[in-house]
């Protein structure tokens, strides 16, 4: 991205999505969290670090026409499909899991099923309105790409370096339906990682001066992930 200012790393979780950045016009200015605004009660929008990964497919006239329109309207929503996305659509689906898409990132590996049909949430009645594992991927980054560009109108996140991580886990066929949903969400240019390293890079940079002297004696490092869908 010739014209970033930013490296954007977003960590699409099963249970949540984080995202963070740093500078690349300050180094001096760290590493900051994104606070992702999101509807947390039916009368309140908040940020929060975390957006928790689920959606809840509301019954038509069940929510507020303002309720699951704002901050933005989860994508393949509409008035006869209403849908929200993070916190407050948590809290619904603990009420009625039967509307509650989740773990989509799990399903994204899940080779005993078409990961781009409508099969979301898993056993859900008919009248419930589902979503493709990838399409419901691409929904929180297009989530999280909407409070970044809230919050740096100058710096729009489709123009910035962002780097997704992916489990270790993830053959190339679940590598390219991340990318896939990425591309969904208005993100055609990401680098995936793989999350053990990414916690591996964090650990060295935490050692600071003293990183020598942690590896003296190791010629190699285990890096133990214990993920929230599985552990690498």
């Amino acid at each position: 991205a010739t014209a970033a200012t930013h490296v954007v790393g977003i960590d699409l979780g099963t249970s949540n999505t984080v995202a963070a950045s740093a500078s690349l016009k300050d180094a001096s200015s760290g590493i900051t969290l994104l606070q992702i605004a999101q509807r947390t009660a039916p009368d309140e929008i908040s940020p929060q670090s975390l957006l928790p990964s689920v959606r809840y497919h509301a019954a038509v006239g069940e929510l507020g026409e303002a309720a699951w329109q704002k901050p933005w309207p989860a994508m393949d929503a509409s008035a006869d499909k209403p849908a929200v996305i993070g916190r407050w659509a948590r809290d619904l689906g603990a009420s009625v899991p039967s509307r509650l898409v989740a773990s989509a990132k799990s399903w994204l590996s899940h080779q005993g099923v078409d990961r781009n049909a409508a099969i979301l949430p898993w056993g859900a009645p008919e009248d419930v309105h589902k979503i493709s594992p990838v399409a419901a991927s691409a929904s929180y980054l297009a989530h999280v790409k909407a409070a970044w560009n809230a919050t740096h109108v100058d710096a729009p996140l489709d123009q910035q370096i962002v780097v997704l991580t992916v489990p270790a886990s993830f053959d190339e066929g679940a590598r390219a339906l991340t990318l896939q949903a990425a591309q969904m969400a208005g993100l055609p240019h990401v680098h995936l990682l793989e999350e053990p390293k990414a916690a591996f890079h964090d650990w060295l940079v935490l050692q600071g001066d003293q990183l020598n002297a942690q590896l003296k004696d190791s010629k190699l490092v285990l890096v133990v992930d214990v993920g929230g869908g599985t552990t690498d």
